[in-house]
């Protein structure tokens, strides 16, 4: 049982009936996943981890409180900072009603991190995670909807979630709506609770009695904007749009009879690039989905433990290396040129783990193949 169906339950159901149409209740089914984050591990983040602004936004009554009402001067090593968030005032501001926000705290927190990479992987988008830590009889923000899709786990107390029956198809980051004439469903949320929230579904979110933490795992979807948008920076890169435009008065009058003929160009260029490879590198290419987690990689190379044949190895979680041809390979953090064999490993990973001696027919090499793979950060060994 993965993390995905641990948290929605079936996952081609969740596919086909709620992902991107309709909420999804869950009472406990996050009681599944032990340690999955803790009101110790909040403190630890927001009170030990020297927080710098944008990361940490803070909110009452609908209203974004200013950062420098939460900041204070500090000193790094030689740098003087001037955006480290105080813990001392964010504390003071959650007992005056804010409500604390920790944003992508899934990378200060490895458990959590990894549970993200894997949902990422059952969902083909980058996933992340944000905290909400709100006092009794808060409310942070107006009536808004989301450009993710988010499955929120309540960690600690409850939490009163108000959606709206209606879908805004094109919703931006967080819009606020008014005058919605829609009606709505109310869901009280409880510790180890899973709400799914589609994208685009307004929603308002209070607290009742008791304080509340709650977890959002945020679906950063792709949209076909973005796919097309990619494919189109990668055309406009080649010979054949690299031109200068006629020099002269009447530029505009000049070109315009001159748009149609390139966007022929593109639009042929576009269907002929429509093959998986290329689409492939464009979705899975993206910093924010291609890094594996990176977990365990120093340990890796300060022990230096010997890499057996009967090792399993497999792609990190979250690893997604995209193939360019000739031996190159991209991940998010730049492009590779690798030996043939050793691309094609990667390929074959794709599909899941294989012993180490699996990787060649001669030993020697595939411990080779293996111990390269190890190093570059795209694989791990062992259990």
């Amino acid at each position: 049982m993965t993390a995905l169906s641990t948290l929605v339950g079936d996952v081609d159901e969740f596919f086909s009936r709620h992902l991107g149409r309709t909420a999804l209740h869950r009472p406990g089914a996050a009681s599944e996943l032990p340690n999955l984050i803790s009101v110790e591990d909040i403190d630890r983040v927001l009170t030990g981890s020297a927080l710098r602004t944008p990361g940490v936004r803070i909110a009452k009554d609908g209203a974004v409180i200013p950062a420098d009402r939460y900041v204070s001067k500090s000193t790094l090593g030689y740098a003087d900072l001037g955006d480290v968030v105080d813990p001392v005032k964010a504390v003071r501001l959650f007992r005056g009603g804010a409500t604390i926000v920790l944003g992508t705290v899934n990378l200060l927190l490895p458990h959590l991190h990894e549970l993200c990479k894997d949902i990422e992987t059952d969902l083909g988008h980058p996933v992340d995670a944000n905290v909400y830590a709100a006092p009794p009889h808060a409310r942070a923000f107006e009536v808004h909807c989301d450009a993710q899709d988010i499955i929120i786990v309540q960690i600690h107390g409850g939490k009163r979630w108000e959606l709206f029956d209606a879908i805004v198809p094109n919703p931006g980051g967080g819009k606020v709506l008014t005058d919605l004439g829609a009606s709505s469903s109310l869901y009280e949320l409880r510790e180890g609770d899973v709400l799914y929230v589609p994208r685009g579904m307004p929603h308002l979110v209070r607290t009742a009695d008791s304080s509340s933490i709650h977890l959002t795992i945020s679906i950063n979807t792709m949209t076909w904007a973005d796919l097309l948008r990619g494919m189109t920076q990668e055309i406009l890169r080649s010979d054949a749009f690299a031109g200068a435009l006629p020099l002269g008065r009447d530029v505009a009058e000049r070109v315009a009879p001159m748009v149609g003929k390139y966007a022929g160009l593109l639009s042929a260029a576009l269907i002929d690039r429509a093959a998986p490879d290329s689409v492939h590198r464009i979705i899975y290419g993206r910093t924010a989905f291609a890094d594996g987690l990176g977990t365990g990689l120093f340990r890796q190379a300060l022990l230096n433990e010997p890499i057996a044949l009967s090792d399993p190895i497999s792609l990190r979680p979250g690893t997604w290396p995209v193939f360019t041809g000739d031996g190159r390979l991209t991940t998010g953090t730049g492009e590779l040129r690798l030996p043939r064999e050793i691309a094609e490993t990667c390929r074959r990973l794709h599909d899941g783990p294989l012993k180490v001696g699996e990787l060649s027919p001669t030993p020697e090499e595939a411990l080779k193949i293996a111990d390269t793979l190890v190093k570059l950060g795209l694989c791990t060994t062992g259990i």
